[in-house]
């Protein structure tokens, strides 16, 4: 096996660095001549390595360990503390069995019929120019909500859209200057508050029947010994179903530039929706960039792509640069709706590395993301709206995507005019 080559990033150079974005790994493999690259800075080195053999043996927990891994300034905005993705093993086998209880093909329907009423609601009050990204926001954050058990009724819109842009903030200010990630653990310690108290209501009045409503499965979730989770991590895990969710707004901006910024898209999915549909999600969750790179420790010497990651290596997996990998991808540079025609489902419901938009693995033991067929069922919906449903004009706008900023959509945040 080789040694990983080195790249030593100069104190001057980090701004420069970082403006690079999601193609910050990319570059680092490219300067390096080889598909596994190390990079220094200061006295901290990183591995990272991408593609689907990489997914595979990154995934395997006899490879590598997620306790630790995370940067405490994410932890603190994005995923919170104690959350389930900084588990491993058993421990984390029983916390993923209750968000993969949750996601039932009747509670994916009931989901799925929420988010197409409350988007109704929505698109039929909505009268000339508005941003796909605003709708889509509130919309997802109202939907989630409703499905997981959490009454909005006795709030003011003002309270709801609050509540909407914390799950937001929380994503955007995990990587970011110091006063937004600030803005965004503030934002992060407001929503704690608001899930530990509807923690605490569904503790202190259980409603039977409940045990597949996220409110009440969560609530009464258990530790490893039995006991009922503190307060404050129920709380983490309640906003882990609902935070993922609301940050597919960001999908849904990038929808509208694949639909929107691309009559040739368009055009095609119209003509041929019920063939197409899925295949367009599935491409759009593969070209578009969303979440950059998941990291961890290695727990023995791993070979990746014939380079030695040695134990207690702090690795990266470049999920964009997996998802654009020429090794395993044809033209990955190139939007194809019919790319996965005919394998739409087997991506999200069998294969394990093929696509990991939101991760790899098996949903159950692994770090996959448990809220991918949510994910499916959202862009169903508002696909089919968009397309289908309602007819829109587009007026000229910034449909550029910043690749130097995370999460990213289009600078406009896709504006239509509904006719």
């Amino acid at each position: 096996m080789e040694k990983v080559p080195e790249i030593k990033i100069k104190l001057t150079d980090v701004t420069e660095r970082l403006d690079e974005g999601y193609l910050l790994l990319s570059k680092l493999r490219e300067e390096a001549g080889a598909p596994v690259v190390k990079a220094r800075l200061l006295n901290k080195e990183v591995i990272a390595v991408y593609g689907k053999d990489a997914a595979k043996k990154f995934y395997d927990p006899r490879n590598f360990k997620r306790e630790g891994a995370m940067p405490k300034l994410v932890l603190k905005t994005l995923f919170g503390e104690d959350g389930v993705q900084t588990l491993d093993g058993k421990s984390h086998e029983k916390r993923k069995t209750i968000f993969m209880d949750l996601m039932t093909p009747k509670r994916m329907e009931d989901y799925h019929r929420i988010l197409d009423r409350t988007l109704t609601k929505r698109m039929d009050q909505e009268h000339g120019e508005f941003q796909l990204f605003d709708v889509a926001k509130d919309v997802l954050f109202r939907s989630i909500c409703e499905w997981s058990g959490i009454d909005l009724t006795q709030m003011s819109q003002t309270e709801i859209d609050h509540l909407a842009e914390y799950q937001i903030s929380m994503i955007s200010s995990a990587v970011t200057n110091p006063k937004t990630h600030v803005k965004g653990i503030e934002n992060r310690k407001k929503s704690e508050k608001w899930a530990q108290s509807l923690i605490e209501e569904a503790r202190t009045h259980p409603v039977a029947g409940k045990e597949e409503v996220a409110l009440y499965a969560f609530a009464s979730a258990t530790d490893d010994e039995g006991e009922l989770l503190p307060i404050d991590v129920a709380a983490v895990e309640l906003l882990n179903v609902i935070r993922p969710t609301v940050a597919l707004t960001v999908w849904i901006a990038l929808m509208g530039h694949a639909l929107f910024s691309r009559p040739d898209i368009y055009q095609r999915l119209h003509a041929e929706f019920d063939q197409l549909q899925d295949s367009f999600i599935q491409e759009m969750r593969r070209y578009y960039p969303f979440f950059p790179m998941l990291p961890a420790f290695a727990v023995q010497d791993v070979e990746i792509d014939g380079y030695l990651i040695p134990k207690d290596s702090w690795v990266v997996l470049d999920l964009y640069g997996t998802n654009h990998d020429e090794r395993t991808i044809e033209t990955p540079e190139v939007f194809r709706i019919s790319r996965y025609l005919g394998k739409e489902k087997h991506i999200s419901y069998d294969e394990e590395y093929e696509m990991i938009a939101q991760g790899g693995g098996k949903f159950e033991a692994m770090h996959r993301c448990a809220g991918e067929w949510i994910t499916l069922h959202a862009l169903r919906v508002f696909s089919d709206q968009l397309v289908n449903k309602y007819q829109f004009t587009v007026p000229e706008q910034d449909w550029e995507i910043p690749l130097n900023q995370f999460p990213t959509f289009p600078k406009s945040k896709a504006v239509l005019v509904k006719k």
